[in-house]
């Protein structure tokens, strides 16, 4: 008599009303003297601190007092912090290629004209039930009319991503294109090499990497009509086609990475804070982008290695680049403020993904630089129907481009970096 009834469309939604104590609250009135002692401690409160321990002398408690109360607050802070933190990690699966696992009805496999075999692909759907139509799309072709008698649908293979020539680009015409036909058949996508599962995994194109980006924004826009994402590895012989068949019939996954050694789930899992390690400047710190806002709060940080640090306590030497230099707006008050705090700065004309003005750069700066942030962006969002490939080009060169740059380029100059 069980029967299935609609959630309520925001998560679940709990109060409590008693208040969260620790476990030293059994200790009674010894939780009850910590509490005192800490709280006089971050009001840096000497007289209740001296009252509260039954002492007689103010003065060594006057010395130690505010390193306490800082230190007290930075350990809260960074308690705080680690609460946010989360990282990706890969979870086996159930072997997908169990026998007997079948597809049913027609199935699309979008290929670019060149440069990407599909014969394994098309062979495994077609010889486990499937239907195969090839659509095979030209690059830099009109796409509007590619699906516009495909008639019904039970799923979408595309293998766009595997041309790194036209990058995360086609996938998103494609979105597109499967949108404006009427498509509603899941669309999934496969990569090769963009995603590493293990320490022994190595990754190897970032720039299909850009697809996994994209696919979790469609997971989220176009959830209906969204497949999921499966990345091959380098050899596709029976049984990673099985696999592939396998997540493809209904695994209930739609971040998948298929490997040799079996099939692999995407999770995000809370971070200890024993996996972020502690750095403090030094040297020379190159900033792209900073004498932008979130460039100009780095150089702050770094000129001064975080709240409540003195002058000289991080990086001797700033280089803030930008498209612009010391004309862009606000860039010489910057300038001001920070050699104020006895840090000597320069603010540089170069964009990061101009390969040659930045391979100039880093000679020039390569003796003392000791890490790199790249904080340079273009700030152009849009929901996946109103992208263009302009659009992508301008968020991909400032972000993605010149931090390719920056990764090849200290590599060939044998720069050794600590961030």
């Amino acid at each position: 008599g069980a029967r299935s009834v609609e959630l309520p469309t925001y998560a679940f939604q709990r109060q409590r009303y008693w208040l969260q104590l620790t476990g030293a609250v059994r200790s009674g009135a010894g939780y009850d003297v910590d509490s005192r002692f800490w709280d006089a401690v971050e009001r840096e409160d000497v007289a209740s601190l001296v009252g509260t321990l039954a002492m007689d002398d103010e003065n060594g408690w006057s010395a130690v007092l505010p390193a306490l109360s800082a230190w007290r607050r930075g350990l809260r802070t960074q308690s705080e912090v680690d609460r946010w933190r989360y990282r990706v990690s890969w979870k086996p699966l159930t072997d997908a290629a169990a026998a007997g696992v079948r597809l049913s009805g027609s199935w699309l496999v979008v290929v670019p004209s060149e440069g990407v075999d599909d014969t394994a692909v098309v062979d495994a759907l077609a010889g486990r039930g499937a239907e195969v139509r090839r659509v095979v799309v030209e690059a830099g072709a009109d796409r509007a009319g590619l699906f516009s008698d495909v008639g019904s649908v039970a799923g979408v293979v595309s293998l766009l991503a595997l041309d790194e020539a036209a990058g995360v680009v086609a996938t998103a015409s494609l979105v597109q294109a499967l949108g404006a036909a009427g498509v509603e058949a899941p669309l999934w996508c496969l990569t090769r090499g963009a995603v590493s599962v293990g320490r022994s995994d190595r990754l190897v194109s970032a720039v299909q990497a850009q697809t996994w980006g994209l696919g979790r924004v469609a997971a989220l826009e176009l959830p209906e009509r969204w497949g999921g994402l499966v990345d091959l590895p380098e050899v596709w012989d029976e049984r990673a086609m099985a696999r592939l068949v396998g997540v493809l019939a209904g695994s209930g996954e739609d971040q998948v990475a298929v490997r040799s050694s079996g099939v692999f789930g995407r999770r995000l899992v809370r971070a200890t804070a024993g996996n972020a390690e502690s750095w403090t400047p030094s040297g020379t710190v190159l900033v792209t982008g900073g004498t932008g806002a979130l460039g100009g709060r780095v150089a702050r940080w770094l000129a001064g290695a975080g709240a409540g640090a003195g002058a000289g306590a991080g990086a001797e030497r700033l280089v803030l680049t930008s498209r612009r230099g010391l004309d862009a707006p606000g860039a010489a008050e910057l300038v001001a403020e920070l050699s104020g705090l006895g840090v000597e700065v320069s603010a540089v004309a170069c964009d990061a993904a101009d390969r040659d003005a930045l391979r100039v750069l880093l000679e020039a700066e390569a003796e003392g630089l000791t890490a790199v942030v790249h904080t340079a962006g273009v700030l152009d969002d849009g929901v996946l129907d109103a992208l263009t490939p302009e659009r992508f080009e301008g968020v991909l060169r400032a972000k993605a481009t010149s931090a390719l740059n920056l990764h090849e380029l200290t590599g060939e100059l044998g720069i050794e970096l600590s961030a």
